[in-house]
């Protein structure tokens, strides 16, 4: 059975990344990994060359997300490109299988899989995690989803589409985007599960979220309602807090139901400002 290759990122990921590897050595298919390394000083580069990558070094200055991935799937052999963050760990050993298994389907472009989070994530940001994977019922109630940290694309698709390499956050979001447009069929695989989350400080989270912003203005377009203050900011704040003490109220997540409203308002001050920034980019 040929090999499916594997693009990995990584940097100073260690001691996530063993999860990873030692996850990736009991799957179910073979594999071939191909690795990013961006100036990894503790050990994260080491642990790649164990596991037999073919690792290419970039400059952490250099790094481009765009770039990088497509320099993974020109590497690439096969049909099927495997995206994986060197810090999510596949959950058992059939989350390579169920990935790639939608791709029988010769109009699917692109697949993603379930994220779960790490144990000691703190309650909002595990809440986020649940809302934005879980079963994917809530997904069909918005614009668009997908994420690259656990995914796989067509790599014919990728040939008349590579990534954009102007974008410095959401690029994953931008080719799936163009590819739904154009016809392909981007889909879930909940049966594909890695574990992956975050904790973040709240000026973190406001940069995060100032370069989501700037990215989603110039990845989609936007009527003047959806792009009013209301609309894009206001509205979306009040949802987050009330569902946040609907969750962490019946949870006994005392702390949590405190700082909801500072974590969401640097959530919505953050991509307020980075939206705002991308709009004034948008050509006329």
């Amino acid at each position: 059975m040929t090999p499916v290759d594997i693009v990995m990122r990584a940097r100073n990921d260690m001691p996530l990344i063993t999860e990873t590897l030692a996850a990736l050595a009991g799957q179910t298919l073979p594999w071939r990994l191909i690795a990013f390394d961006n100036g990894s000083t503790d050990g994260t580069r080491e642990a790649l060359a164990a596991a037999g990558a073919l690792i290419t070094d970039v400059a952490p200055e250099d790094y481009v997300p765009g770039r990088i991935l497509n320099e993974g799937a020109q590497l690439s052999q096969g049909g099927i490109v495997v995206y994986l963050n060197s810090d999510c760990a596949p959950q058992d050993a059939r989350w390579l299988e169920e990935i790639v298994a939608p791709f029988s389907d010769p109009m699917v472009s692109a697949v993603f899989s379930r994220q779960v989070p790490r144990p000691g994530c703190e309650p909002l940001f595990a809440l986020d995690t649940e809302n934005t994977f879980g079963d994917g019922s809530k997904q069909k109630t918005w614009r668009h989803c997908f994420s690259m940290a656990s995914s796989a694309i067509r790599r014919s698709v990728w040939e008349t589409m590579p990534f954009d390499t102007s974008l410095g956050y959401s690029e994953d979001i931008d080719w799936s985007w163009r590819v739904r447009n154009a016809g392909g069929s981007v889909l879930y695989a909940p049966g594909s599960v890695v574990m992956h989350s975050h904790n973040y400080s709240l000026s973190a989270f406001y940069r995060r979220q100032y370069g989501e912003g700037k990215a989603e203005a110039a990845i989609f377009e936007w009527t003047p309602w959806q792009r009013s203050t209301v609309r894009y900011s206001l509205l979306p704040y009040a949802r987050q807090v009330v569902r946040d003490l609907r969750y962490c109220i019946p949870h006994g997540h005392v702390g949590s139901v405190v700082y909801s409203p500072a974590l969401r308002l640097a959530q919505m001050l953050g991509r307020r400002a980075g939206f705002l920034a991308g709009i004034k980019c948008r050509p006329l």
